[in-house]
């Protein structure tokens, strides 16, 4: 959702963004990739802009940029329990933010410290629930495919 003339906008389509860490000078760049719904055109698109934009040092390597973007973003060096961003002039932001940190195991379970950053005025925490509740799912499903193939 945005903002434009005043006026509040559903997007029918939104694009995953994230960010490319680069070793050689610790910084990152800011890249989205298409996504029109299927894992497997994504993962295409994905690895065209990997190929064609990770090196590239610049914060914004791809020219085009869109509004309708959802941000994922991973601190694959360290787990959370808590993870806050604080954006400037967020009263007008209202693409969520997802951070994924460090996953760890405990207790005979592997765990991924996840966190959710929305506007309130466009999600509330039954919506958010909802997400984490069917991201479970699908990771507990994800899980137990594996184990039945390598049993």
């Amino acid at each position: 959702m945005t903002i434009k003339n005043n006026e509040l906008v559903i997007w029918n389509d939104i694009h995953p963004s994230y960010t490319i860490f680069h070793n050689e000078t610790e910084t990152f760049s800011s890249l989205w990739s298409h996504y029109d719904g299927n894992i497997h055109h994504f993962h295409d698109a994905y690895s065209a802009d990997m190929a064609r934009y990770g090196n590239n040092l610049s914060y914004s390597p791809k020219d085009e940029s869109r509004e309708n973007v959802f941000f994922v973003s991973a601190i694959p060096w360290v787990s959370f329990t808590s993870f806050n961003l604080n954006i400037a002039n967020m009263q007008n932001f209202f693409a969520p933010i997802f951070t994924f940190g460090k996953y760890y195991k405990q207790d005979g379970k592997v765990l991924l410290p996840f966190a959710v950053q929305v506007h309130h005025s466009v999600c509330d925490g039954f919506h958010v629930a909802r997400l984490v509740n069917e991201l479970q799912e699908m990771s507990d499903d994800i899980l137990r495919l594996s184990e039945e193939i390598n049993d």
